[in-house]
This record gives structure tokens, C-alpha cells and sequence, in this order.
């Protein structure tokens, strides 16, 4: 069996190397001139422990050194490759290794120390390439060269497994070492042993929760004809192995649940679960074991157990033995075979009977619907059309509760009070494509409603009830959600004879009427992308925004406006450098406001950071590009905020900023005044303490005090300025000039009286 994941290198007489591909243009001349130049070579053949791998590019020979496509050697080594296209650096993650190397550098670094690389990093049509001969000897795998057979047969000592090219997660096949990466940029975290004895193929299953806790399932699945199956179940806390546990199957293995969640009054309660097939043990978010389930004894059969669903009062398993899934209800203690109560005929016949190519039935659970109604899902083994069905089982033990749950009203009940009053929601969607929602609240959505239930009157008049399997999507909805505000819901979709609603468990009300039809399709308006102008936009220039957010339930709702830089390779580094550059209110999901374009935005650590000048992305619920010129004059903004008041406008004499007065007295809510008889500036200063001449020109006092004479003030159409600096001398604000995008910017505390 050859596995993908073994990392590889090796000295050769002949200098190897691989490939990334990136997003850099294929137009430099090193590019030009390497493409010229280098050879294909389809006869070479790489071989991994004996198993040959075929790269999805040929490889090429360029100064007697061979390249080959990077990602086809991640593939092959089991590693992790990443582009960073802003800082043209490849970085490669392993167990115990991590490889640095950029762009145009003859050194590379290994686990922090720096080697000289044996031959250039090049590019080819916009692919970065690697000499091997560097990897080999970085890691120390074991190579020989087959002249005569052209062929590269490398070795290697460890025996690493990673399921595919996009795992995270290693394993030692001979140790049982698991290693974990965050993500394609971060280094591989030793978890622990797994206590093990691997025998054949390997897949990996993790789900995770708060507090750095997270179930790793690993299967090993071995035998012939592969019938038997370890499952690995192995608790991760903080980034190291709590508890880990071992379940045995044969013939039939379903992925065992391990995360759970409990509503309470203060929020969902999420757990962690692992089994060995006999017990279940329950982790809370740290980690910490909180229950455990004796499954033989609940189920009253000695078997191994899958665990398909836990809820607070109930278990959904599957003895091995005889593949029945199984319900134990905590509540009233019960036991139910499932088949029994949802399969009848052949089917559950089949059930019963069949033991090829595994005993037991083909019911999965599908869903917890409340008060004690659980959905499954079912695949009829003896029908061709390979249809799912859904099938509902009502717990006995919440019978009163149910009885005592307000009836479901009629069709022709709801026609005959609908109106927009009593219409909470109608979600509209075609698949993955979504339109905007009425909403009954929304006096724009109220004609709309009207003729929506004006359909509804139409089923209710002329509508024909018809049986319906009620299959299971196997893809995204199409049709009409409606929520009434009394808690009824319905569902409205197309069919081949006109409009249908289903009215319970296989069956179905059909309207063919053209106008009805219509009018159910003019109900659909596809929501409107992000919309901001003009683009580009200048420092301190108005730009207008449309759009959504996608609240549209909420009568208003904030929304919040991101810059962030152009993408990058890593999506979470690039969600880091957002800025946020403006706040806003939405009105039943829909935006419409003006601002003007900062020069700083808030980071996520709040502090103020200027914004990149160029290309980059506006961001909201959706994301467009966006690009940022200069300002066309300068522009004083408080907090990052452009001043709303043309006449706060700063001015440049002689290399220095001056801001208006006026601008300082509305920014710091303090007595900044102008005193025509001195003319002087007065902060914190009453006129008889001022002394001078006259002739020296405009004064600047603060608390009494005459200020420097680089902090004086100067006089412009009749109105004062003072220098930046003088800001900071007078009232301690930061006063910063960003020449980028022309603008000061000043940082001021909440509590200050800003004006704007």
C-alpha cells in the first residue's frame, strides 16, 4: 500500500527540486528565461519506498538539477506547503520540521537555523521552484539513482500518515506519535502517543469545541476483505492527549458521534464523547469527564456498540451484532428497536434477515425535532432509485408533553387569517442562491405578504391533497419557508404541475394555477452585492455603500464596515490585518449611508492603524475590492473619523501643519478662545493674564503661560490656527500626520467632547 503522506528527501549525484505553484506573474525575465531553457523530462521516475509517484506535472531538468511541481511534493511528503505571495516566502510543516525559504534568498532556514540552499529558487509561469537537494539534506532521506532505469528510488526511515494533501493532523504508523497544524503556516504540535498497533488503512475524523478541546477518531481498517475496523477515539485538550479509548467493530463501521450539545437557560452546553464500543464517557469544555453510559446494560444486550446521536435523555446506538439501530430513552428508561416501529414489509424483513454485506437495517439518525419527535433517514436496499426518506418516530415518553402542544392549524386556517400582521418570516431560496426574506414587521414588505397570501387562499380554495414520499434533500432547498407569528410553519415549492405545500408526513396540497405561479416567482428578489463609490476613493472623499448584512429580522441592526488588505494565501492572517473604518445602521437588513473615506481604521486590538494606500478589500457581510489614492488636500480626522466640517480643514505653510482653532475648542469640548485685543490664543487662560507686543504677531497662552515660540499661532483669512504639536503641548491628545494619505489625525479619549 503506498502512502501519500511520508515525507521524503535525498542527496543524488544529480541536484533535485520542486515546485510551488503561486500567483506570481509569469512575465519577469527570470521566468522568460528559465522556461526557455529547461528540459522536460518524461521518462524520470520518482519512487517512494518502493511505490512509484506520478506528479500531476512533468518534471524538468534546468543546469543539471530536476524539478518537480511543489504540490505534487507535498502530496508525496505528507507535508504542509504554503505561498505567502506578499512576502514571496514558501513555508513547508512536518513533524519536528519546519522550512522557511523566500524568493530570491540563497539561504533557507530549518527548524530556526539558517543553510545555505544547494541551487536558486526559480520561477517558471508563475511557479516557485525548489531545489530538492536542500530538502535531502535538511531531513536525511535515503535516495539512490538508477542511471540505467532513470529512476529516483528514495527511502525513508519514518512512517508518518496523513490522510490527504489538506490533513492537518499526522501519525506515526510504528510509534503512534500524532502531531497536529493549526493551519498551513503554523508548525506541527506533538499531541501525545496513541497507544496503538496500526494494521492496515488509515482515516482521520476531528470535531472540536471551546476551551481548546477536541476529539480526534482515528480508524484503522484491516483484514480481508477489510471487514474489520479499529476506531481510535482520542481526547485533545489544550494540545495534548487526556484520554483516549479503543472500539472494535466488524463487518459495518459508522463514524461514531462525539460531540454533543444541551440546551440550558444560560446557552448550549456543548460536549465531547468517546467510546470503546462497551462505555460512553461524556468531557465537558475542559476536558473533564462528567458522565458515562454503560451501553450493554442500557441496551440490555452484551454487544459492541456505534453511537449515532446523544441527546439529554437518549442514545441512539447500533449493536454490532445485529445492525438494528436502537433507541434507549433515558427518560422512561425504554429500549426500541427502531426497524420494528418505522420499517414494515420487506424492508424491515430485509432488516431482520440480511446479512450481506453486513447485518441490519439502513436507518441513520437524521435529527432531534423536540418534544420527543426523532427524524431518520432511510435508503430502501430493495428499490432502485436510490431515493432518502425521512421518517419520524415519537418518543413515548413525551406523549403529554405533545398533547398538551398547541394543534397544527389547517391550510384553509391560515388563508383565512393571513395577513401581514400575522406573517413573522418567508424565507425565499433556489438552492445555495438566496433572496432577500419578507418580513411581516417591514412595512416594505407588506405588499408583497398581501399577495403571498393571497396564494395561500388559492390553495386553500382549489388546492388537490395528493401522497408524497417525504424524501430528504440531498442538496439545498427550493421554494418558500414561511413562519406565521402563532409559531405554524409551512413550506411552498415548485412541482411539475404547478405549486405544492406539504401538509404532513406523505402528503402534499397542489395548485395549478398560472397566475398563482406568477405571482410566487415575482416574489423573489435576489439580494444586491455590496455596492460603495466612487472606486477608487480618495482619503477623506465621501463614498456611499448599499447593500445588506443579512439581519433581516431586526428593525435595525449595526453594521460594521472592514478594510483589510488585498488576499493572501491564509485566510486567517489576512482576516487579522482588518481594520475597522466605520460603523453604520442597517434598517430591516438593509444599508444605505455616506461617510467619509478614513485614513486610520481600528484594529482588532483596538488600536488606530493607518490604512494601505492601492488595492485592497472593503468588507461587510459581503466583500468587493476596493482601491485608496491619496487625498486631494489635506484633512484633520479625530479618532480616525474625517471631520464632518469642511471648515476644520488643516493648512500647510513652510513644511507645517496648522488645524483650525475652532477645529481644537469642538475636538476637546475645553475654553480655547481668540482674544482680538492680544491677539492670542487662549487654552485655559483668562485675557488679563496675557502680556506683549502686539507687533510680535498672534500669541499662543496655555494655562497662563506663553508657549514656545514654534508652537505659535498663525492667522489665515481671518481665522486662527495653531500648530499640530500645539495640540498635543496643550491638551496631552497624540497628534499624528500620515503622509500617505495626507491627513492629521487625532486620538482622543471617548469621554472627550469630539463635535463631529
Amino acid at each position: 500500500m503506498f502512502h501519500r503522506s511520508r515525507l521524503f528527501t535525498f542527496a543524488t549525484t544529480a541536484a533535485l527540486a520542486v515546485t510551488l505553484y503561486c500567483s506570481i506573474s509569469a512575465s519577469t525575465p527570470s521566468a522568460v528565461n528559465a522556461a526557455a531553457n529547461n528540459a522536460a523530462t518524461e521518462g524520470i521516475k520518482v519512487t517512494l519506498n518502493g511505490n512509484e509517484f506520478i506528479p500531476k506535472s512533468l518534471p524538468f531538468v534546468k543546469n543539471g538539477a530536476m524539478y518537480l511541481p511543489v504540490r505534487d511534493m507535498g502530496e508525496l511528503l505528507g507535508t504542509l506547503v504554503s505561498w505567502n505571495a506578499s512576502a514571496k516566502s514558501v513555508t513547508m510543516n512536518y513533524p519536528k520540521l519546519t522550512v522557511k525559504l523566500s524568493y530570491g534568498s540563497t539561504n533557507a532556514t530549518v527548524n530556526g537555523k539558517t543553510i545555505a540552499l544547494t541551487a536558486p529558487l526559480r520561477i517558471v509561469e508563475g511557479r516557485v521552484f525548489v531545489p530538492l537537494r536542500f530538502f535531502s539534506e535538511a531531513t536525511g532521506a535515503d535516495v539512490e539513482w538508477k542511471e540505467a532505469l532513470q529512476t529516483v528510488n528514495i527511502t525513508r526511515a519514518d512512517d508518518f500518515v496523513k490522510e490527504n494533501a489538506w490533513g492537518h493532523i499526522w501519525l506515526d504508523r510504528k510509534t503512534g506519535e500524532l502531531y497536529k497544524s493549526r493551519d498551513e503556516q503554523s508548525p506541527a504540535v506533538h499531541l501525545g502517543k496513541l497507544n496503538a498497533a496500526i494494521q492496515g488503512s488509515v482515516s482521520f475524523n476531528e470535531i472540536g469545541i471551546g476551551g481548546g478541546a477536541s476529539v480526534i477518531t482515528i480508524m484503522d481498517n484491516y483484514g480481508e476483505p477489510r471487514v474489520q475496523y479499529d476506531a481510535y477515539g482520542v481526547l485533545i485538550h489544550n494540545n495534548k492527549i487526556v484520554s483516549q479509548k479503543k472500539a472494535s467493530y466488524f463487518q459495518r463501521y459508522e463514524h461514531n458521534a462525539s460531540y454533543f450539545q444541551v440546551y440550558h437557560p444560560n446557552g448550549w452546553l456543548q460536549y465531547l464523547m468517546l467510546t470503546d464500543g462497551k462505555t460512553a464517557t461524556v468531557f465537558n469544555e475542559q476536558g473533564k469527564a462528567v458522565k458515562e453510559y454503560d451501553l450493554p446494560a442500557l441496551a440490555g444486550k452484551d454487544d459492541v456498540y456505534s453511537i449515532h446521536a446523544v441527546g439529554e435523555d437518549y442514545l441512539v446506538v447500533r449493536p454490532n451484532r445485529t445492525g438494528l439501530l436502537t433507541l434507549i430513552d433515558l427518560k422512561d428508561n425504554s429500549v426500541v428497536v427502531l426497524a420494528d416501529k418505522l420499517l414494515t414489509g420487506k424492508d424491515l424483513e430485509y432488516a431482520r434477515s440480511n446479512d450481506i454485506p453486513y447485518h441490519g437495517d439502513e436507518l441513520y439518525f437524521a435529527g432531534d425535532m423536540g418534544h420527543g419527535t426523532l427524524n431518520f433517514s432511510y435508503n430502501s436496499p430493495l428499490d432502485n432509485n436510490d431515493s432518502t426518506v425521512r421518517l419520524s418516530y415519537d418518543r413515548a415518553s413525551y406523549a403529554d408533553e405533545r398533547d398538551a402542544l398547541p394543534k397544527t392549524r389547517s391550510i384553509s386556517e391560515l388563508a383565512s387569517t393571513c395577513k401581514p400582521e400575522n406573517v413573522d418570516l418567508v424565507y425565499m431560496q433556489e438552492g445555495d442562491l438566496l433572496y432577500i426574506p419578507l418580513v411581516g414587521a417591514n412595512e416594505e414588505d407588506r405588499k408583497s405578504i398581501n399577495t403571498f397570501c393571497g396564494i395561500l387562499k388559492k390553495f386553500a380554495a382549489k388546492g388537490v391533497q395528493e401522497t408524497a414520499p417525504e424524501v430528504i434533500r440531498e442538496t439545498f432547498f427550493h421554494g418558500m419557508s414561511i413562519i406565521f407569528t402563532e409559531g405554524d410553519y409551512l413550506e411552498m415549492y415548485r412541482v411539475p404541475q404547478g405549486l405544492a405545500i406539504g401538509v404532513g408526513t406523505g402528503k402534499r396540497l397542489v395548485l395549478d394555477d398560472i397566475q398563482a405561479i406568477r405571482d410566487y416567482e415575482q416574489l423573489k428578489v435576489q439580494q444586491p452585492p455590496l455596492s460603495i463609490g466612487p472606486n477608487p476613493a480618495r482619503f477623506g472623499e465621501t463614498v456611499h455603500m448599499t447593500g445588506t448584512n443579512g439581519n433581516y429580522k431586526d428593525a435595525e441592526s449595526t453594521v460594521s464596515v472592514f478594510w483589510k488588505p488585498p488576499m493572501i494565501n491564509n485566510s486567517t492572517k489576512h482576516n487579522e490585518k482588518a481594520l475597522l473604518i466605520y460603523t453604520g445602521t442597517a434598517k430591516f437588513g438593509r444599508f444605505d449611508f455616506k461617510f467619509k473615506m478614513p485614513a486610520y481604521g481600528k484594529a482588532s486590538d483596538g488600536t488606530m492603524k493607518p490604512l494601505q494606500l492601492g488595492k485592497g478589500i472593503i468588507s461587510v457581510d459581503d466583500s468587493s475590492n476596493f482601491e485608496l489614492l491619496p487625498a486631494s488636500k489635506i484633512f484633520l480626522s479625530v479618532n480616525g473619523v474625517p471631520a464632518a466640517d469642511p471648515s476644520f480643514e488643516p493648512v500647510t505653510i513652510s513644511g507645517k501643519t496648522y488645524v483650525p482653532l475652532r477645529a481644537i475648542a469642538s475636538i476637546t469640548g475645553e475654553a480655547v478662545a481668540w482674544d482680538a485685543n492680544t491677539r492670542s490664543v487662549l487654552i485655559r487662560t483668562k485675557p488679563s493674564a496675557v502680556e506683549g507686543d502686539l507687533k510680535e504677531g498672534a500669541g499662543l497662552w496655555i494655562d497662563g503661560k506663553k508657549a514656545a515660540s514654534e508652537l505659535q499661532p498663525i492667522i489665515r483669512s481671518g481665522s486662527a490656527y495653531v500648530p499640530i504639536r500645539a495640540v498635543t503641548a496643550a491638551f496631552g491628545l497624540p497628534v499624528a500626520w500620515d503622509n500617505v494619505s495626507r491627513s492629521v489625525n487625532v486620538t482622543v479619549a471617548p469621554s472627550t467632547n469630539t463635535g463631529k
